[in-house]
């Protein structure tokens, strides 16, 4: 009795997997492809089923698009279970057909999330009057344009049938927006009334104007505008995040309620709106700010008056403090800051490690709030943090090209052993051929040995030709790895050379450590460099031997 208990315990424990419950099985397989999963049906009985209940639905790639193979899996599948969320990636035109009938299906098993993407072959037009659900709460739609170009992307078409209403959050990226969407964007949203997070990334727009008003929208994010939009106006009551990067139009704001605000650009501010009477954090980076037009700067720290923490790149107090006149007649604004950070955007050698900032400046900041933190990254801290990384990187790089190639100096140890094992036998056939034979064998093989010598011989200089250039390949791959493995270490005590001693003290045990692994790695690989030349030795004794051989048995 003892041994069964023993013996059942056993079984469990080897599958402990197969012991979980089915939720938190599905939520492990949600991870992968549907097609992995269906495939854990052949494990045990206890798997025959799990794939028929899961609530997750993943086509990630087109080796699911066939009619044949979503049939016979949408009628396998539990009909009375609800699917929470679809992954599906699929080609323009060629796949819509696929498309429809996913949406088709997971819209009425009320699905909450839909995560789409489309690999661009030719512009398509996807209608979001596929997209009718009233259990849809997150809808991500990306076009990937990686080999289109900005004006051929994938586009969408809003249709009066688009019905979302519980849609809560709505990602859109890559997506050339049609003219009516364009026109009504503000159309398409309202239609999700309970919108709270937007995020439109590189989409192109057309039209001179863009605008976005509604009345419950949180979340908003804006990467990238393109330049034939004049004008890009938000309307939000409710809004409190506000991230705007690639910053180059001009942006009109109206959302008091506002507690965050990123501002991300090159060279332009062209930014304006109410007072934000309800800030509580503010990051702003200029990467090149306009000597141009630095009035508009200062306009727009004037507005963000209430604002409690603060973060300025240095290039753009670099601009204050050259034209302090236009803070002389302006007083500090901020009464409610509790913390500034100033960071440097670029770090290029040239520029200078250490900025004055002008008393002007310092006073326009802080004159209001004396007792606000004050933190300032130099740009020599920031080049000994890049520096840092990259050499934690590096030696990362190392490590695993060091284990790399430990494993491939296994497997070239293993086929010498197994080439010298051939080469051994070969000497033993040649042997046999050349022993001697009797006259009557003779003579009856002079008979066809001028012919067959001949293709002999070509076929022994070929060999020796095959293992010359195989000798010379290999020369050529070990040195490479060899050249790599210096060239990393050399990389790494350059970027160690540059930062600071506590920092390089600290580094430095790990450095050492992976030059004393990679001088035993480079050992073996000569050590197998010498083994393939005796190696490449032996086999060209072999094939000059059977070269003077074939030789001398001319008649």
């Amino acid at each position: 009795m003892d041994s069964e208990n023993d013996k059942k315990r056993m079984n469990v424990e080897s599958d402990r997997l197969s012991s979980l419950p089915d939720d938190l099985i599905h939520k492990i397989l949600s991870f992968v492809d549907t097609i992995d999963a269906i495939k854990t049906s052949c494990l045990s009985s206890r798997w025959r089923f799990i794939w028929t209940t899961m609530p997750c639905l993943n086509f990630p790639n087109d080796d699911f698009f066939t009619l044949l193979k979503l049939s016979k899996y949408f009628s396998g599948r539990d009909n009375q279970r609800e699917v929470s969320s679809v992954n599906l990636s699929f080609r323009g035109k060629s796949t819509k057909v696929f498309v429809k009938r996913i949406l088709k299906y997971a819209i009425s098993h009320n699905v909450r999330q839909l995560n789409l993407r489309c690999l661009i072959e030719s512009a398509i037009e996807f209608p979001l009057s596929l997209i009718s659900s009233q259990s849809l709460k997150h809808l991500s739609l990306k076009m990937d344009n990686s080999n289109r170009t900005f004006n051929q992307r994938g586009s969408i078409a809003l249709t009066s049938m688009w019905e979302v209403p519980a849609l809560t959050t709505l990602h859109l990226d890559g997506i050339k927006l049609s003219r009516y969407n364009t026109d009504n964007f503000s159309g398409l949203i309202s239609k999700c009334v309970n919108l709270k997070n937007l995020s439109l990334r590189y989409c192109l727009m057309r039209g001179s104007n863009f605008n976005i008003c509604h009345s419950q929208l949180s979340n908003l994010t804006i990467v990238y505008v393109p330049p034939n939009v004049g004008i890009f106006s938000v309307v939000a009551p409710q809004l409190k995040n506000l991230s705007i990067r690639h910053l180059h139009r001009e942006f009109l704001i109206s959302a008091p309620d506002l507690a965050y605000l990123l501002l991300d650009g090159r060279d332009h501010v062209n930014f304006s709106g109410d007072d934000f009477n309800s800030l509580e954090k503010v990051d702003i980076c200029i990467t090149y700010p306009s000597k141009k037009e630095p009035h508009k700067l200062v306009g727009l720290l004037q507005r963000l008056h209430s604002v409690k923490s603060l973060t300025l790149n240095l290039e753009i107090l670099e601009l204050l403090s050259s034209c302090v006149e236009l803070m002389s007649h302006q007083h500090s604004p901020f009464a409610n800051l509790k913390t500034l950070k100033i960071y440097p955007k670029r770090i290029q050698f040239w520029l200078k490690e250490k900025v004055d900032i002008s008393a002007e400046v310092k006073n326009y900041l802080l004159d209001s709030s004396p007792s606000a933190t004050v933190k300032m990254v130099s740009r020599e801290e920031i080049k000994a943090q890049t520096n840092a990384i990259a050499a934690k990187n590096c030696m990362a790089e190392l490590r695993l090209l060091l284990e790399q190639e430990k494993a491939d100096i296994e497997t070239i140890k293993d086929r010498i052993e197994q080439e010298n094992a051939d080469i051994e036998t070969i000497k033993g056939h040649i042997e046999q051929e050349n022993a001697p034979e009797s006259h009557n064998a003779k003579m009856h093989d002079q008979q066809n040995a001028h012919a067959e010598n001949q293709v002999k011989i070509k076929g022994n200089i070929s060999h020796i030709n095959s293992y010359w250039d195989r000798w010379k390949e290999q020369i050529k791959q070990r040195k490479k790895k060899i050249n790599d493995i210096i060239s990393k270490l050399q990389e790494i005590k350059k970027l160690l050379t540059d930062l600071p001693a506590l920092t390089r003290a600290e580094m430095q045990p790990s450095f050492t450590n992976l030059c004393a692994e990679a001088a035993i790695v480079m050992s073996k690989i000569t050590y197998c460099m010498k083994a393939q030349f005796d190696e490449n030795q032996s086999c060209l004794n072999v094939g000059f031997h059977e070269l003077a051989t074939t030789l001398q048995s001319f008649p």
